[in-house]
């Protein structure tokens, strides 16, 4: 096990009142990466809130065809080492095939593996063998129970340094609903729980696009209320992407979930 991951698994599992999982959705240039990570450094910071960064380097799994998914395997980590150089951050960054596995564990110190393939073994395994520290997001069709079964996917594997994180549950066809029991069961897993309090509120292909087909939307202006909810509930960490393209600028203030 990479002794760098150690550490900080154990700095984030030791951290009051929480941890932070934050960045753009996906990379959209070396420079608002840059900046992005800048910024939300020195909030953190002010706050004394552990920080790792999030970008995606390709979202494989986008609603529409039409939508952008990044820069890819090679560029998008070469933007993720230089984030973690300029600015001495850990960063997490998400992987969809078992291939891809041995080049993000060269760059990231958490894997992220998505909500949709959150039950495939070969890809969970393949993660766990980069040593890294693996978060596990909940999918939208699961049960917490189900948690309980991947994480130890990645234990057995070898690698006991392993998260769970909720994202919601489906409601319906075009919406997600957060259940708050989810963040005490999800304990069962036997390691830290972690709160998307973004993709939480996504409305499922709930926008429709001019020229036919549909993308996902989302109930931004509710993620004040679903952080408050998981930090009260006592959940260790709080992911949250921001994303920038197209979108009219949102302020989050951290400082209320101190209090």
């Amino acid at each position: 096990m990479d002794t760098s991951s150690v550490a900080l698994y154990n700095q984030l599992k030791a951290a009051q009142p929480f941890f932070l999982l934050a960045g753009p959705n996906v990379i959209e240039s070396e420079e608002h990466v840059m900046k992005m990570a800048k910024h939300i450094k020195a909030i953190t910071t002010k706050l004394g809130v552990p920080l790792v960064f999030k970008s995606s380097f390709d979202k494989a799994n986008r609603t529409s065809s039409k939508s952008f998914r990044g820069p890819g395997l090679e560029e998008g980590l070469k933007i993720l080492e230089k984030v973690k150089a300029t600015y001495d951050l850990p960063v997490v960054t998400d992987v969809h095939e078992s291939c891809q596995c041995e080049a993000v564990g060269r760059v990231a110190d958490i894997i992220q593996i998505p909500a949709f393939l959150c039950r495939q073994t070969d890809l969970l395994v393949a993660a766990a063998r980069t040593g890294k520290i693996i978060n596990i997001k909940k999918g939208q069709f699961c049960a917490p129970s189900v948690m309980a079964n991947s994480a130890e996917k990645i234990r057995l594997a070898g690698n006991q340094h392993v998260m769970v994180c909720e994202r919601g549950t489906m409601f319906g066809y075009n919406d997600l609903i957060v259940d708050p029991r989810n963040f005490e069961w999800l304990r069962e897993a036997n390691c830290p729980v972690v709160a998307d309090v973004t993709h939480a509120l996504q409305q499922p292909t709930g926008k429709k696009l001019d020229g036919g087909g549909a993308a996902s939307g989302g109930l931004r202006e509710l993620i004040p209320c679903i952080a408050r909810t998981s930090i009260a509930v006592g959940v260790d960490g709080i992911f949250m992407e921001r994303v920038t393209k197209g979108k009219k600028p949102l302020k989050i203030d951290l400082t209320p979930f101190m209090e």
